[in-house]
């Protein structure tokens, strides 16, 4: 079993940290790929994006490589980068089953996410939680494992925001990244 956690990690955070941690523990995969987008479809507006090697590099000082592997998958795969390729381009060089791991706020807008139910017929949903407590959360209508995590409340978004204010975001994200992520934005 593979799984794989995508997303912009601009920059990843102690949050992508400890749910990838959660999930690899309740999984025990045999492959776990942390996959920077390269070309972030719902993102493409954005020139706040730090560029792709960059979030590489600040992922592999982010998960441990003794359970994580840092793929650049997406630099090899038509643009913008769209999950399900992703997943089709693994399941062929790996012939293996895909667990994907997001959060509830990608579960709720899951049915915007480019040929969703094709997806959805390729890989196994776990989602981990960014709001709400269980009973709320199983009413969704997309079959999926939820994953026992704790609610955290770090973002991307309100580092870059902190880092614009002048406020400190040690502790948010891996001491050995600060100094280069403040430099960055």
């Amino acid at each position: 079993m593979i799984v794989i956690f995508g997303g912009t990690f601009n920059p990843p955070h102690i949050g992508h940290r400890i749910i990838a941690e959660y999930a690899y523990d309740y999984l025990k995969p045999d492959k776990f790929l942390i996959i920077p987008a390269y070309t972030p479809p719902h993102k493409l507006e954005n020139s706040d994006i730090a560029n792709y090697d960059k979030r590489i590099e600040w992922c592999k000082n982010t998960f441990p490589s003794e359970r994580f592997e840092i793929s650049r998958i997406e630099e090899k795969l038509d643009k913008p980068s769209y999950t399900l390729q992703t997943v089709k381009f693994l399941k062929e060089k790996y012939n293996d089953e895909i667990y994907l791991l997001i959060g509830e706020d990608s579960l709720i807008s899951f049915h915007t996410w480019y040929k969703w139910k094709e997806l959805l017929k390729n890989v196994t949903l776990v989602v981990y939680k960014r709001f709400s407590e269980k009973l709320k959360f199983e009413n969704y209508n997309i079959e999926h494992i939820f994953l026992d995590s704790p609610i955290i409340e770090i973002s991307s978004t309100n580092i870059r925001e902190r880092i614009r204010k002048k406020l400190s975001i040690y502790g948010m994200v891996s001491d050995s990244i600060v100094d280069d992520i403040l430099k960055t934005f």
